[in-house]
């Protein structure tokens, strides 16, 4: 059941296709209804929905699931945030920090 700000089908079928099918961060294969891989891909919020986030494209990210988990308890392969890394923090990110994934809004990147 889809809860209210989730990504619709086609937000994740666009978001998958952006970087080829892989994760966002590491580049891994992932599986999908739209890639084959050899890894659970989940379509994350990169802004949560929490402090502000949308359920739109750019604020979509495809994730491995170890990425996902990262990002999700407020953490991120880069270190964990200052506020104490939970699911209620918000790991602030950077273009270079998604590695494979084209299409990062500017307004994503810390001043």
């Amino acid at each position: 059941m889809a809860r209210s700000g989730d990504f619709n089908r086609t937000t994740k079928r666009e978001t998958i296709e952006r970087p080829g099918g892989v994760c966002a961060s590491c580049g891994s294969a992932l599986d999908t209804p739209w890639s084959e891989g050899n890894h659970r891909g989940y379509a994350h919020h990169v802004r949560p929905l929490r402090h502000g986030g949308t359920a739109e494209l750019a604020n979509c990210v495809y994730l491995c699931w170890g990425h996902h988990l990262y990002l999700g308890l407020g953490m991120a392969p880069f270190g964990i945030d200052p506020q104490g890394g939970s699911s209620s923090t918000w790991v602030i990110v950077e273009a270079e920090d998604f590695a494979y994934w084209s299409g990062l809004p500017e307004d994503w990147v810390k001043s």
